[in-house]
């Protein structure tokens, strides 16, 4: 990766900080309800759980034959490698949501609070409002999206969907909960960090993975702090997404 490119991660992060803290400011996100858990120790348990049973199922995914079929069938989106993860990441959020739903427990427990859903919503609009205009592509965007480039966003949006839900609704929450706002953040981080490893560990060399996972990590801080701020994971979908496919057209 060249540092122009590295440039542009930059730029884009300190601009996405730079609008969260001037929307905190407002009562808008002031006023975000925060979810706590009656028993945290044994939500942490469950999260890290699922997590490892997903862990699992990722390194098998890419490296099992018996999963072919899947790789094949994540063809239908484009995007090569980002489709096979999308369907994995998709497979995953099924599971955890049994594990909200089985257990009787409401869709705020993974960060999808109806009552934080206008703060989310409003801050995931400005933050990808910020990309677009960093990223230079107001251009490109009114010049009109074809069928690929629109393929290219779905795909991005079901990635982001199925990894924000998991990684900073269900799993920081709990964490949070459990060990504290700040813990609880960064031991998700964390394992957003090592949910890059299936698919790229003893496959690709190491030059070309510690790109990915320096980008990784800085994005699971950044993702999680505006988790934090928004108390909605639509903001770090939104976010995401936008980010992530402007990249690609």
């Amino acid at each position: 990766m060249d540092k122009l490119a590295w440039l542009g991660f930059v730029i884009e992060w300190m601009g996405a900080i730079a609008v969260v803290m001037i929307a905190g400011t407002s009562p808008l996100l002031k006023a975000i309800r925060r979810i706590d858990f009656r028993f945290p120790r044994r939500e942490a348990t469950f999260a890290l759980s699922v997590f490892a049973l997903c862990y699992l199922i990722a390194f098998q995914y890419f490296s099992n034959s018996i999963f072919q079929f899947l790789l094949d069938f994540s063809k239908i989106l484009p995007g090569g490698e980002l489709a096979q993860r999308t369907l994995l990441a998709v497979i995953c959020l099924i599971l955890f949501l049994l594990a909200t739903f089985l257990r009787g427990q409401p869709l705020k427990s993974i960060g999808w609070s109806k009552a934080n859903l206008k703060p989310g919503l409003t801050l995931g609009l400005l933050l990808v409002i910020i990309t677009i205009v960093l990223r230079g592509k107001f251009t490109t965007l009114l010049q009109g999206v074809s069928s690929e480039q629109g393929g290219l966003l779905l795909a991005c949006l079901l990635l982001t969907i199925a990894e924000e839900t998991i990684f900073r609704g269900y799993i920081q929450l709990r964490l949070s909960s459990f060990i504290g706002a700040t813990w609880g953040w960064l031991a998700t981080a964390a394992l957003f960090l090592l949910w890059q490893f299936p698919g790229r560990l003893w496959i690709l060399p190491f030059s070309e993975i510690w790109p990915t996972l320096v980008i990784s990590l800085a994005q699971a801080l950044l993702f999680g702090w505006i988790m934090r701020k928004s108390g909605h994971v639509t903001s770090t979908i939104l976010f995401r997404a936008a980010a992530a496919w402007l990249i690609l057209i």
